[in-house]
């Protein structure tokens, strides 16, 4: 019997029948060639991810539900929490628009790729699975995120049941619309990609600038949906909004899925496969190295001016604009790089202006933001690295070499984070000079970190040697405090100087300089022993 369906379809498109058929059969040979997951496998990641969860996350999460249940956290929470929430969701779109062109949620492997999304199949049939867990996966994360945030304001009494069971709805609803933006991402090109990203940044700040502009942007509806603020009835309006972008983004899922390129998805999975592999060999430089934007932009700026820039600050002026036009390259990184920078100062704003333990809260995240932000005006410093081993060029030494790239992340770093922590002053007030001060010593101490880590070498074999504990083999906790060693003396670093700086005396000055002696040491040593 004729598939009505069948009968219908353009020449030479498989049915859905053929499609399933074709997808069986590579599951098939993909088990006897023991490349897909086994039942074996399923079950240990299973198990490892249920052990994660109640050694590692579960501590963690009932840490932060006590320390927002005190009334201090929880009066914060109720007071900026519409307005958080509303920016977050604003955030996390924009963000997924963003992560779309480097990791796509409708992804496979390469042999996948090649047997059967090119094979002619409808790729709203072949990348659905993955579409699907990427769905549900985000869609899980907001409910669960919105519902932990929801019951901790019902069990100090600043919530009834009902507003935090609305909110936790609006949470899976934005995990939806999220998976559109991130599939969205996935399939426009880059200009539309910013261009999306931008109007969406737009409206939020539009929603933060005009008070009447809640009612019809969505960012205003979740802020609408918080707990601490939600009226009886009050909540049905913007949850009918938000499910009717939820629907739109479960619509749009297989048109995207349909337009997604043939080269594009081959070119996605061959880079994170790659990565995978380097990650899992410990060479997590080099697996982050494979999702570095590459220059497309600039190629007509000149990096060293007339005359090599040597009468206008000398070998300064020429590696610091060299550096500058290195960064404008991409332009994508320089503006986050901007932003990051911003926002250190802001959350070191915050920090002096905290006390207790919300001081080491906001120092570790502004450090964490500000070494990842530094990145993009300290790519010099792989070129020092790599210079290091070679013959020492036009009589520049590797450690002066070092110097010379310093330059542009100091000033970058210091007039982006001082405009950072203007706006906090501006918005929360506080003692401006302390701040200011605290920010310039953190990102002098963020730009020796970057110095340490840009002259790693590759993982030491003898790390990757068996520890037997009671517990278990404990050789992977060293090679992920080997990998994570910047990130960790970052946030100590700054987290120490912070706090003794905030609290009036001249205590941070002095631990800053303990902690550039000691980080600049060991730099040296590695620069010295590369």
């Amino acid at each position: 019997m004729t598939d009505a369906a069948t009968s219908i379809r353009p020449a030479g498109v498989p049915s859905a029948r053929e499609t399933a058929a074709s997808l069986r059969a590579v599951r098939v040979i993909r088990r006897a060639r023991s490349e897909g997951r086994s039942r074996g496998d399923v079950a240990y990641a299973v198990y490892a991810g249920i052990m994660v969860a109640a050694i590692v996350v579960a501590p963690i999460v009932r840490a932060v539900v006590l320390y927002l249940a005190e009334p201090a956290a929880s009066a914060v929470l109720v007071e900026v929490g519409p307005a958080t929430s509303g920016a977050v969701f604003a955030l996390a779109c924009a963000a997924f628009v963003a992560l779309g062109g480097v990791r796509g949620p409708a992804l496979v492997t390469p042999f996948l790729t090649f047997a059967v999304v090119g094979g002619g199949h409808p790729r709203r049939r072949t990348l659905l699975r993955p579409m699907v867990r990427a769905v549900l996966g985000l869609t899980l994360a907001g409910a669960a995120i919105a519902l932990l945030l929801g019951l901790v304001l019902v069990t100090v009494g600043s919530a009834s049941v009902g507003g935090a069971g609305a909110f936790a709805g609006a949470g899976a609803l934005v995990g939806i619309v999220c998976a559109g933006c991130w599939l969205l991402g996935q399939r426009a090109s880059a200009a539309v990609r910013t261009g999306v990203v931008g109007g969406v940044l737009a409206s939020a700040v539009l929603w933060a600038a005009v008070p009447g502009a809640s009612a019809v942007l969505p960012w205003g509806w979740i802020a609408e949906l918080f707990p601490a603020g939600v009226v009886a009835g009050g909540a049905i309006g913007p949850l009918l909004g938000l499910g009717v972008l939820a629907v739109v983004a479960l619509a749009a899922v297989p048109l995207l899925l349909d337009g997604l390129r043939g080269p594009g998805l081959l070119a996605q999975a061959q880079r994170w496969q790659t990565a995978g592999t380097l990650a899992f060999t410990g060479d997590l430089a080099m697996a982050m190295g494979e999702f570095r934007a590459v220059p497309r932009r600039g190629r007509g700026l000149a990096a060293l001016g007339r005359g090599g820039g040597r009468r206008r600050g000398g070998l300064v002026g020429v590696f610091a604009r060299r550096d500058l036009v290195g960064s404008l390259r991409t332009p994508a990184r320089f503006v986050l790089a901007c932003a990051g920078c911003l926002g250190f100062g802001l959350l070191i704003a915050v920090a002096v202006g905290a006390s207790g333990v919300a001081v080491w809260i906001a120092a570790c995240t502004a450090a964490i933001v500000g070494f990842l932000a530094l990145g993009v005006w300290s790519d010099g410093f792989r070129h020092a690295a790599e210079a290091a081993s070679a013959p020492a060029l036009y009589g520049v030494s590797t450690l002066r070499l070092v110097g010379l790239h310093a330059v542009l992340p100091v000033v970058a770093g210091v007039l982006f984070s001082a405009g950072g922590v203007v706006i906090g002053f501006v918005l929360w007030g506080g003692v401006a000079w302390l701040a200011l001060g605290a920010a310039v010593l953190s990102v002098l101490l963020l730009v020796l970190v970057r110095v340490y880590d840009s002259v790693k070498g590759p993982l030491p074999q003898e790390l990757m040697a068996p520890i037997p504990t009671p517990a278990g083999d404990a050789s992977a906790l060293v090679v992920a405090v080997w990998q994570a060693d910047a990130v960790i003396i970052a946030c100590v670093a700054v987290g120490v100087v912070t706090a003794n700086v905030a609290s009036g005396g001249v205590a941070g000055v002095a631990w800053a300089v303990a902690f550039a002696v000691m980080v600049g040491w060991m730099a040296r040593r590695r620069v010295l022993a590369s």
